[in-house]
């Protein structure tokens, strides 16, 4: 598969940035390598619910700078760390990551912004360790490293383009894929209550399998928030995304749909509920009596947060009811999580 000069240009100047900054993760467990796996994966990249006052959500992707009064540049270090218990039934799924039995999650992420004025860039790093708790399954490693720029337009818009690298991951065609990710965000700041972001990106994949596949595709994702409160939000959300690949078995189409409301409860304490949808179109997994593979999956979730401080506990619940046209993935189940984190 080839891949366009300026892509390698901007991987190049990436790969400089990152290693200049931050350590690099342990090599990945390569027992996924030749099959077609549904595992345990870390935090999604793109976590969409984050704002400015959730330090639970807005963690997993940098805040947009904020206009300044005053001008030169100053640097802003970060870091967190969390501590993830897990426990689902059915390979119940959450985005890309699946989980059957339990699992726990060690994460770092440090962080490092250099901003000026209207501009900041931020380069962030996370570090992942998993631990199975079934002997049969192998503990890994997966790391995500993003480098963002943000610039302020005006008071009200703000835009955003980032370039990230991702070894080891889990995604919904393959359980140990490396990617590289390039895009852009926009967001526009209607008034104290509206909020609308617009993004999109294009991903160039690697799989662990046995030939080294490749895959590559464009995302596109849209949101709007309405504020009513402090701590009190609603959302709604949707994504668009697909891969080509030159292994047919990897090529995939996926809709997204959600919907949430935050509600405060005390000053550190709030409750969050979502009703998701999500749709996966394996075109290149056929059936033995025809036709190809295709899941629905449905979800309502419920998350209690509890933030005093620097630190943040979260507790979440969801049932998965999950229909595939291929009988083997064809279930539903429970998922909880229970989530530690602190922010220096």
């Amino acid at each position: 598969m080839k891949t366009h000069p300026s892509l390698n240009a901007a991987r190049g100047l990436f790969l400089a940035a990152s290693m200049s900054s931050l350590a690099p993760a342990a090599a990945a467990a390569s027992a996924l390598a030749a099959n077609d796996v549904e595992d345990v994966a870390g935090e999604d990249a793109e976590d969409s619910e984050a704002n400015e006052e959730d330090q639970f959500a807005a963690s997993s992707q940098p805040a947009l700078p904020a206009r300044s009064a005053t001008s030169g540049w100053r640097i802003d270090p970060g870091l967190q760390l969390r501590a993830r218990a897990i426990t689902a039934e059915a390979s119940v799924r959450a985005e890309d990551e699946a989980i059957d039995g339990t699992a726990f999650a060690f994460i770092a992420i440090p962080t490092l912004s250099v901003i000026n004025d209207d501009t900041t860039v931020t380069l962030r790093n996370i570090t992942t360790r998993l631990e199975f708790q079934d002997e049969g399954r192998t503990d890994r490693w997966q790391n995500t490293a993003r480098l963002t720029g943000a610039y302020n337009l005006a008071p009200s818009t703000t835009i955003a383009v980032f370039a990230e690298r991702s070894d080891n991951t889990l995604l919904a065609e393959f359980g140990s894929t490396d990617e590289w990710e390039l895009g852009a965000r926009i967001e526009q700041r209607l008034d104290a209550a509206n909020r609308v972001r617009l993004g999109a990106s294009w991903r160039e994949r690697t799989y662990d399998d046995s030939t080294n596949s490749r895959g590559s595709g464009l995302r596109v994702d849209g949101e709007y928030r309405y504020r009513f409160a402090r701590n009190q939000y609603a959302f709604v959300r949707a994504r668009y995304d697909s891969i080509a690949s030159d292994n047919v078995r990897r090529e995939l189409d996926r809709w997204l749909v959600e919907a949430s409301y935050q509600h405060p409860l005390a000053p550190d304490l709030r409750v969050r509920s979502e009703f998701s949808y999500q749709r996966l179109d394996f075109t290149g997994r056929t059936l033995a009596g025809g036709g190809v593979r295709q899941d629905d999956l449905l979800w309502p979730e419920l998350t209690l947060i509890y933030s005093p401080g620097a630190w943040t506990i979260a507790a979440e619940a969801r049932y998965v009811v999950r229909n595939s046209t291929d009988t083997d993935f064809d279930r539903s189940g429970y998922r909880f999580e229970l989530e530690i984190s602190h922010a220096f």
